[in-house]
């Protein structure tokens, strides 16, 4: 009886180990791209997410604007501007009663939301309490910032400027710019306590 066993050659065995390398080869590369994708869907996601908080707080304060407690007290001033390579910085500043936090309820609130140097940004400040202002959130990625407002007249038009500070506009629209140009669609927001003192 022959016994003889046989074994792997050196080429079957350089053969296997190759194999075995483009397999792994091939895992790591499609592990490496699910990863990645993984990241971009989080990174989309929390960008979303940040757009969302932001929208919804400018809305909240805007909706919530309110004339000032004392009559003849400035409520809402728009400042236009640009930068030195155009692109628009404007400023507004009006009161507003806030409704979700950080805006409670419990005080009137001085607002600012205006473009800067680091990004379009919303401050406020408590009415009536010694506090420094509360830097609500900042979008970094924008660099500036264009309001219009829908003056009262008897034939509706919209205006860069408002000089009425003691009422509210009917409506507002804001349009925020990255240094390529406007990013995506103009915000339009009716104001309930359009045109009342």
């Amino acid at each position: 009886m022959n016994h003889h066993q046989r074994g792997f050659t050196l080429v079957e065995l350089v053969v296997a180990i190759t194999l075995t390398g483009v397999v792994a080869l091939l895992v790591y590369g499609a592990a490496n791209a699910a990863l990645a994708t993984q990241t971009r869907l989080q990174e989309t996601r929390l960008r979303m997410q940040s757009e969302r908080a932001w929208a919804a707080l400018v809305e909240d304060a805007l909706r919530n604007a309110r004339p000032a407690r004392v009559y003849g007290d400035p409520a809402f001033i728009l400042e236009s501007g640009s930068d030195a390579m155009g692109l628009p910085r404007d400023r507004l500043w009006f009161i507003t009663a806030g409704a979700t936090p950080p805006l409670t309820a419990d005080s009137d609130w001085e607002v600012v939301l205006e473009a800067s140097q680091a990004g379009v940004r919303m401050t406020a400040l408590p009415v009536g309490v010694d506090a420094p202002p509360i830097q609500l959130t900042t979008r970094p990625e924008m660099a500036g910032l264009n309001i219009r407002v829908l003056a009262p007249d008897p034939v509706p038009r919209w205006l860069e400027s408002w000089t009425n500070t003691r009422m509210a506009p009917r409506a507002i629209e804001l349009t925020y710019w990255t240094e390529a140009g406007p990013a995506g669609p103009s915000v339009y927001l009716a104001l309930p306590l359009g045109a009342l003192e």
